[in-house]
């Protein structure tokens, strides 16, 4: 029998294929779609751009005194203050615009376009994401066995050179995790003019359960995989070479999952901040579960 070449049926989205090949791209493209659309309106939604000033620094009349979110935070959406300080992971490291480190051209932006850029590029040049998003935007490939729009896949050529910024992207994704981590330890110090107390909010859970998930997915990356085990030659010959081995397991069992750890972080980052917003705009209050004030 000589070679068949698939697919069989040329034309977009033609194929041979009888079950619902295309389910798996569209409900991805609807997945990721949704969380850049909400990720970009909450990075304007602070900022003094066009409409979003009504949300944005020119909404608070002390912003420019500001030191902090309790200065502001009668009109701001990046954290709960209620004693504790229960932020934003979309908003964190906390930045202000209006320092006078940076340039006054600079001063409409918002905090979290500061700093987003570093965990989207991490996202963005994620192997597991690239097969997501590929697929899901690019049809490349639409799916097995079925015909797409373009030319064959060559490669991360041109633009797309900028994949290979992946392990960069990665070291600064671990450098995030104690910042996100001391975030937590700030939702569970309260202070009043009485003394400090220690309390668990829903909102703190939400923030410890954001920084477990990110963990997963930061440590299970094919780049940190490679990191602390590729190259290696030797796993017992010093105590080095057997905690190297110990770390590559470790990130192993969560690569296994990376798919999960990926998705799922993707999805509390964005409900963290989501649950923050609606605390603070909309008159949720986030319950003191222990201790507190």
């Amino acid at each position: 029998m000589g070679n068949v070449k698939l697919p069989l049926k040329r034309g977009f989205g033609k194929t041979d294929r009888r079950d619902d090949w295309w389910k798996g791209p569209t409900a991805m493209a609807a997945y990721l779609g949704f969380m850049i659309i909400y990720a970009t309106w909450r990075g304007f939604m602070e900022s003094d751009f066009l409409f979003f000033s009504d949300f944005g620094a020119s909404s608070c009349e002390n912003w420019d005194t500001a030191r902090s979110f309790k200065d502001v935070s009668e009109c701001q959406t990046m954290a709960i203050e209620q004693g504790s300080h229960v932020l934003s992971p979309l908003y964190s490291p906390l930045i202000f615009p209006q320092s006078s480190w940076i340039p006054k051209e600079l001063w409409w932006m918002s905090p979290a376009m500061f700093i987003l850029v570093f965990p989207a590029g991490f996202r963005a040049t994620c192997y597991y994401y690239r097969k997501a998003y590929y697929r899901a935007f690019f049809q490349q490939p639409t799916g097995c066995a079925v015909s797409k729009p373009w030319n064959e896949y060559s490669g991360e050529r041109g633009i797309l050179v900028v994949q290979n910024l992946h392990r960069i992207f990665m070291y600064i994704a671990v450098i995030y995790l104690p910042i996100l981590s001391y975030d937590f330890w700030l939702s569970v110090n309260f202070h009043d003019a009485t003394g400090d107390y220690f309390g668990v909010s829903v909102g703190s859970l939400v923030l410890l359960l954001n920084v477990i998930l990110l963990s997963g997915y930061v440590f299970g990356c094919h780049a940190f995989r490679h990191v602390v085990g590729g190259g290696s030659n030797d796993w017992t010959g010093s105590s080095i070479n057997r905690f190297k081995y110990s770390m590559w397991k470790f990130s192993t069992k969560l690569n296994e999952r990376h798919k999960d750890w990926a998705l799922l972080s993707l999805f509390w980052v964005m409900f963290a901040d989501f649950y923050i917003w609606i605390c603070q705009d909309f008159g949720l209050t986030d319950y003191v579960i222990l201790g507190g004030i």
